[in-house]
């Protein structure tokens, strides 16, 4: 794990770069608007990224195919190109350090995962990673969200999970979004820890993968409540803003428009 904090996020600002060429209209017409059209610039260059998920004992992967899901509306809706399959990684692996993204899922209660297990977790946080916790309960059941504070409580001391501001630049970091849905609507905001004038952890309770898996029919695998097909367009909005924050994290934060987000931004 000799990585440094600029080698890990030295292919996230490549990432930037990529999605920066394919622009986003500051207003859509319509509910959603459109997602691609000819008027689009063809990229300079393809980068390729991956979505990992952290397997460990227990439920860790209660909607499965949900990165896999993200990825593809990924490469349909920005210039990255996502991996066709999305890696599973542990804790002790060195892939863990190859991207600045690691989606962690769950449903009920958060085995411990050991002492190593969280040595290596803050090193990936403390390189600049971020860790996005996803509760697959979608607020049912407070279990998870109870054991993932506790972990973060313990391999980032003295920080506190707390509501991530409605104006933060993760609404808007590609798409604009209110309202941070997912298989369900029963949270209007997620929690995150903000650190380094960035987010290092995000706790979203909605079940976001819920809102994007699909089964082998094709089908998607849970309806989302109330809102129905809006309700799931707007959890992969959400998903991509998440998704593009955690690998260009440095927004100028009173820019709204994504073409001017991703093309004015500077890494320290």
């Amino acid at each position: 794990m000799a990585r440094t904090r600029r080698s890990l996020l030295a292919g996230a600002a490549g990432l930037c770069a990529a999605a920066a060429t394919r622009p986003l209209r500051a207003q859509e017409p319509g509910l959603f608007g459109p997602l691609g059209g000819d008027e689009f610039r063809e990229p300079t260059a393809v980068l390729t990224v991956d979505l990992p998920q952290l397997q460990y004992p227990g439920k860790w992967n209660p909607r499965p195919g949900a990165m896999r899901e993200l990825a593809v509306e990924l490469r349909l809706r920005t210039r990255l190109e996502p991996v066709r399959e999305p890696s599973i990684v542990t804790a002790d692996s060195r892939r863990l350090f190859d991207t600045p993204f690691l989606y962690v899922a769950g449903e009920g209660n958060l085995p411990p995962l050991g002492a190593a297990a969280e040595t290596a977790l803050g090193r990936f946080l403390d390189l600049g990673g971020m860790i996005v916790f996803d509760a697959a309960d979608g607020g049912a059941d407070l279990g998870f969200e109870k054991d993932v504070t506790a972990l973060l409580g313990r391999i980032l001391p003295g920080a506190a999970l707390t509501r991530v501001a409605a104006d933060h630049v993760l609404y808007r970091s590609f798409y604009l979004v209110e309202t941070p849905l997912g298989r369900t609507s029963t949270f209007d905001h997620v929690l995150g820890i903000h650190e380094e004038g960035r987010l290092k952890a995000l706790l979203v309770r909605n079940d976001l993968g819920g809102a994007l898996a699909r089964g082998e029919s094709g089908l998607f695998t849970w309806p989302c409540v109330p809102g129905g097909a809006d309700q799931r367009e707007w959890a992969f909005r959400f998903a991509v803003n998440i998704l593009l924050y955690a690998t260009c994290t440095d927004y100028k934060a009173d820019r709204a428009h994504v073409e001017t987000l991703l093309r004015n931004r500077r890494w320290r």
